[in-house]
């Protein structure tokens, strides 16, 4: 390993923070923090999800997800509902509440995205994406 690589993975650390303090700071408006808004944002996309399968769409630990989901389904963001397959492993809906906040979630997902990456031509961001994506399977 060189300097290079330790500024490298330092940049991504560092641009993974910043994204996730602010979008946790315009998801405050919506009583959503500790990368809550996430957690509904993927539900509200795969309704119907196991918690194990959310954990491994999101690459978060049980525990993290177990106390997220709690809190969500205390504050009747979501419903969890037993699998009609196997009533072991419950599924997550969400409710009317986050039908009506998801397009507000993920349009401030989108502007901060689009934000982020506006100096970026369409080739460079291919190019990022495959980069990312090789370092996110070695990892």
């Amino acid at each position: 390993m060189n300097n290079t690589d330790i500024t490298l993975f330092r940049q991504i650390g560092t641009i993974s923070r910043k994204a996730s303090t602010e979008m946790n700071r315009l998801a405050t408006n919506y009583q959503l923090d500790n990368n809550l808004f996430l957690y509904l944002i993927r539900i509200t996309e795969n309704e119907g999800i196991s918690q194990s399968a959310l954990v491994k769409l999101m690459n978060i630990d049980k525990t993290t997800l177990s106390r997220a989901i709690k809190k969500l389904e205390k504050d009747k963001y979501i419903i969890k509902k037993p699998n009609p397959d196997n009533k072991k492993f419950n599924q997550l809906f969400v409710t009317e509440k986050t039908k009506n906040l998801y397009t507000k979630l993920s349009k401030l997902e989108q502007q901060y995205a689009y934000q982020a990456l506006s100096n970026l031509t369409l080739s460079e961001k291919k190019t990022l994406d495959s980069l990312l994506t090789k370092i996110n399977i070695s990892i």
